[in-house]
């Protein structure tokens, strides 16, 4: 068997993509499962009213808006990736909410072949409501649906007629008291037996999993556990040949589920892992596809479906199985970002993220620092084995890496990002939203650090809008709100940068321990050093001239110019690592340091060495756990806590300065 790390190149994907979205044009699709609704309420207290019948205070909808849901969306997906043809196969009832998901369905072009059951049916319709940016329980039609087998069998022979003109048939069951019934189960497994190898039937069902075994079957990490499981109750799982990371326990176990379940089922097998992404198993070769590392807030309702939806499409298309779950998984990463609804991943939108992808790496290792491995006698975390090659260019990240004149950064950021979520309703929401906002924000500034101001404070701008406690007409833009943080933030340097010079402060005290002496090194071994932030530039360059490093980088000194379509660390790495030595035709040999995802990530996309350095900004020595998930999730292959060990990690790696 052949295990492999399914990590994609640059714009090689790009290509692949056009040219299975090009064949998806001529392919015919079905979809046979629960069809949904999904409807949401944003309500609010205001111009509520009390009751003249009950005496109640009623709530007002301040918006709503419906979206398909289950098998219907799928459909719609799939449709919006440019399928010729795609039938869609359910049960319905006799109720206006069919009439809505027919509207929908038509509209977005999909040819519904849909069954009305007139008698002891409802539509499924599932009713979300949120307050204060909290979501209610939910409301549910159609729990208590009954299907009959006049239905089962008119959608079944529906169903028939056009399996002549498709590639991909799709099973979806996320119902729990939906219409595939032992009838209907029997029914469908005479189509899937009567077909042969003509068709790919893909399995994608929360229960029957194990009914519809000749399939090919998608389903999630929980799904396969609880299938392993119930076949292995009296045992305990064998270890794996090794698969990934040597201590990435999670990925073992899931390898072993993801191959015994394809001995189970003898079908090919993909398995969604949630943000660590997916595993698929064809019988021979294992290939892991990295989650992405996703900087907006997130919405997981429909990922799963989009997921689906662009697999099924490109394997109609005649992709190969890891390509087309490649694929599935950037449709994923699209709709997860789409809030408060199921999400239809376009073309376009799948183009850009894959254009240049952000891969999660070692989920598991990176969530347990108890399999962390040190060099020995040392604080150096050993991840993966950079290169020995002498080194002929280093770029450093700067705040947390060698300066910590910005130290506490986060929480002004923090406490600014609340105040400007809640507006004047500050000192006024409960306990409970106040953390709920609050929350929102931690995530926000973890997803983004490093990264520049102004882009955070775009997604800043999304969480105003999305909590919805100030009037649109008083959001601000994100330069303003980047303005309010700077001028807090800048207060707080300028003391520190006032107290160095009056000599109250020493450099030493606000740079990481052993960084300038290191740098001194690099600089005079030959190493050309750049210094690329996400903090505007005249800064950077003020703070490096301050403490007395600005003229060790040789290579130039890069920070923000208030241009978020130029990221500098990402523009610094693509000038560099495009560099072609004119003389050897040899790309020049580069080492990234950094304490943020983005250098590192930037860093692997680009085959530089990443050294992730999780340094304690309050006593600049020491290690930072804390920083130490983002930076092995961002591919750092060794982590320092500062430079005090640089004699023992260069002769590590060999480097000869």
């Amino acid at each position: 068997m052949i295990v492999t790390a399914y990590h994609t190149k640059l714009g090689e994907i790009t290509l692949d993509i056009k040219s299975i979205f090009k064949g998806i044009a001529d392919v015919s699709v079905c979809i046979v499962g629960d069809v949904c609704i999904d409807a949401y309420y944003f309500v609010s207290n205001d111009k509520g009213e009390i009751s003249v019948e009950t005496g109640i205070k009623t709530r007002s909808v301040e918006r709503y808006h419906v979206d398909l849901g289950g098998a219907a969306n799928v459909a719609v997906n799939i449709k919006k990736l440019g399928a010729k043809n795609v039938y869609l196969f359910g049960i319905v009832g006799d109720d206006l909410f069919a009439e809505v998901m027919t509207k929908l369905l038509r509209e977005a072009d999909v040819s519904e072949r849909l069954v009305v059951q007139k008698q002891n049916w409802s539509t499924n319709v599932y009713n979300k409501i949120y307050a204060e940016g909290l979501e209610d329980p939910r409301i549910d039609i159609g729990n208590f649906n009954k299907p009959s087998e006049e239905s089962i069998d008119m959608l079944l022979s529906s169903l028939e007629k056009v399996l002549a003109s498709c590639k991909v048939v799709i099973i979806n069951e996320q119902v729990s008291s939906g219409f595939q019934s032992k009838y209907f189960q029997e029914g469908l497994q005479r189509l899937i037996d009567a077909s042969g190898d003509r068709l790919i039937w893909m399995c994608d069902c929360r229960n029957l999993n194990d009914i519809y075994r000749n399939t090919l079957h998608k389903l999630n990490d929980r799904e396969a556990s609880l299938i392993y499981a119930a076949y292995h109750q009296d045992e305990a799982a064998e270890p794996a040949a090794h698969c990934g990371t040597a201590t990435d326990t999670k990925m073992t176990e899931d390898s072993v589920k993801i191959m015994w379940l394809f001995e189970h089922w003898k079908k090919p097998v993909i398995m969604t892992r949630g943000a660590d992404g997916a595993l698929v198993f064809d019988g021979s070769s294992l290939h892991e596809i990295p989650g992405l590392h996703i900087i907006n807030q997130i919405d997981i309702v429909g990922a799963g479906d989009a997921f689906l939806s662009a697999t099924a499409a490109c394997l109609a298309a005649d992709a190969s199985l890891e390509t087309a779950a490649e694929i599935g998984n950037f449709s994923a990463g699209v709709s997860v970002q789409k809030l408060f609804q199921t999400g239809h991943p376009s073309i376009e939108e799948i183009l850009e993220i894959s254009d240049s992808p952000d891969y999660r790496y070692h989920p598991a290792l990176a969530k347990n620092p108890r399999q962390a491995a040190y060099l020995p006698g040392t604080e150096i975390e050993i991840i993966a084995r950079p290169s020995p090659e002498r080194p002929t260019i280093a770029i450093f990240d700067h705040d947390g890496t060698i300066s910590t004149l910005r130290f506490g950064w986060d929480d002004i950021m923090e406490s600014m990002m609340t105040r400007c979520i809640l507006g004047n309703a500050y000192a006024e929401v409960s306990a409970t939203t106040f953390a709920k906002v609050k929350d929102a924000v931690c995530n926000l500034i973890n997803r983004t650090t490093g990264v520049q101001t102004l882009i955070q404070m775009q997604a800043l701008c999304r969480l105003v809008r999305d909590f919805n406690y100030v009037e649109l007409s008083h959001i601000l833009d994100p330069a303003s709100y980047k303005a309010i943080f700077n001028k807090e933030l800048l207060g707080m340097v300028e003391e520190r940068a006032e107290r160095i010079r009056k000599g109250s402060l020493s450099v030493e005290d606000v740079v990481i321990k052993g960084a300038v002496p290191f740098l001194s090194r690099l600089h005079d071994a030959g190493v050309t050093l750049y210094l690329a932030s996400g903090t505007d530039v005249e800064d950077v360059r003020r703070e490096a001239a301050l403490l007395g490093y600005e003229n060790l980088f040789n290579g130039g000194i890069y920070g923000s110019v208030g241009d978020i379509a130029h990221d500098p660390k990402k523009m610094v790495l693509e000038q560099i690592l495009g560099d072609i030595d004119r003389q050897s035709g040899k790309k020049a040999r580069c080492v990234v340091f950094g304490d943020g995802p983005v250098e590192l990530r930037e860093a692997c996309k680009h085959g530089a060495s990443a050294i992730g350095v999780i340094s304690d900004e309050r006593q600049r020595f020491g290690l930072n756990l804390r920083k130490r998930e983002r930076l092995v999730l961002a591919g750092a292959e060794v982590l320092i806590p500062d430079y005090s060990w640089s004699d023992e990690l260069v002769d590590w790696l060999k480097w000869e300065i």
